[in-house]
């Protein structure tokens, strides 16, 4: 592994986080709209069980989701079956939707500022507190334009799909700023409930 530094500590550095409980409903919404979007809609409610298809077809945006039904709706999508370029255009797309929601001016004034992804990615638990409420990641500084980041206490990330869609997300924060961005997932890294993302850009 490349010598790293921390870039941005965790919030609960003894370890004692609480696992991810709730995720807002917004993230859950913006990714079925970019379902619709895609043409997917009928195959996405085939795979999601019907007892739950009035529950998602009617959310409020804004309000705290249990996850168990984050993973239903993340487990409908990895059941799709999409291709890995499919589930990167779903993550991209999401994060277009949920921007304004979850990073605010935080981009915008980055790029005004003429800014790189540090400064985006320096609001890390910031972000992160307004889509989950649990967790928590840190991100370290391996390179002058690659960081990792660690993203902990999720049972999420036990999904395919979602992993994907986090990696793509988080690589559209960086494009907020950055002209070209790649990311990979560290799977040799994961566990239970957590997982680490390499993300490089010029």
């Amino acid at each position: 592994m490349p010598p790293r530094t921390v870039f941005l500590a965790p919030q609960f550095p003894n370890g004692d986080y609480p696992v991810v409980k709730r995720a807002r409903s917004t993230l859950i919404a913006a990714s079925l709209q970019s379902v619709r979007q895609m043409g997917w809609e009928a195959r996405y409610f085939a795979a999601l069980p019907a007892a739950l298809h009035t529950q998602i077809q009617t959310l409020t945006p804004g309000v705290w989701l249990p996850i168990e039904l984050a993973a239903e709706h993340y487990s409908a999508c990895d059941r799709m079956e999409l291709t890995r370029d499919e589930m990167r255009a779903m993550g991209n797309a999401v994060a277009l939707r949920t921007q304004k929601t979850f990073v605010g001016t935080v981009g915008s004034v980055a790029a005004g500022a003429g800014a790189t992804p540090w400064h985006v990615y320096r609001q890390g638990h910031r972000i992160w507190g307004r889509i989950f409420d649990g967790g928590d990641h840190v991100a370290y500084k391996i390179g002058p334009k690659d960081m990792d980041i660690v993203c902990k206490g999720c049972p999420l990330v036990r999904i395919k799909y979602f992993r994907t869609a986090l990696g793509a997300y988080y690589a559209a924060l960086a494009s907020l700023v950055a002209s070209s961005v790649h990311w990979r997932e560290l799977t040799e890294q994961r566990r239970d409930m957590d997982m680490v993302l390499r993300i490089s850009w010029v």
